[in-house]
């Protein structure tokens, strides 16, 4: 009997407003890859809500679990679009995309149209900054490709990526 071919799984992250939905709705519309918007489990997937913070705690653990089961339900290619996706295991991960935005007046202008506070707006500029996305999926241990978004057109990105990913 043949084994079932796995699905591979891309990683899509960054610090918010880099681009990544942009990027993971086109690969999904275009290349008919399947998409795992993470937003859409957080209650599943979290701890809990932190008012401090105003977000959800997520569980990594609960958060691979997701991936695994959702993974295995076809071997068509799957997406996941989420600023944690690089925290997830290299084992389930085949390669992770990491999108920054060297234009930080172009993505502080995105966080604010998001409506998020001051305090924020600047927590993710130095989480971008500090290129804390790139820096953790290298410790990590994942397999990465990087873009700039205020440099790469979305274009440019896909014919960057394909190769990559065949």
């Amino acid at each position: 009997m043949m084994q079932k071919q796995r699905a591979k799984v891309i990683a899509i992250s960054g610090t918010p407003g880099v681009g990544k939905s942009t990027l993971v709705k086109y690969l999904q519309k275009h290349f008919l890859w399947r998409r795992l918007d993470l937003h859409h489990y957080y209650k599943q997937i979290s701890t809990g809500y932190n008012k401090k913070k105003q977000c959800y705690d997520l569980d990594l653990k609960k958060v691979e679990k997701l991936v695994i089961k959702i993974r295995e339900e076809n071997s068509s290619l799957l997406v996941i679009d989420s600023h944690i996706s690089h925290h997830l295991s290299p084992k389930i991960i085949d390669l992770c995309v990491v999108l920054t935005c060297s234009d930080l007046q172009k993505l502080k202008k995105r966080l604010q149209l998001r409506k998020y506070s001051a305090k924020k707006v600047r927590e993710n500029l130095d989480a971008e900054i500090f290129q804390v996305c790139l820096t953790e999926a290298q410790e990590q241990g994942h397999k990465i490709v990087m873009f700039d978004t205020s440099k790469d057109t979305l274009q440019k990105i896909i014919m960057k990526l394909i190769p990559k990913i065949s």
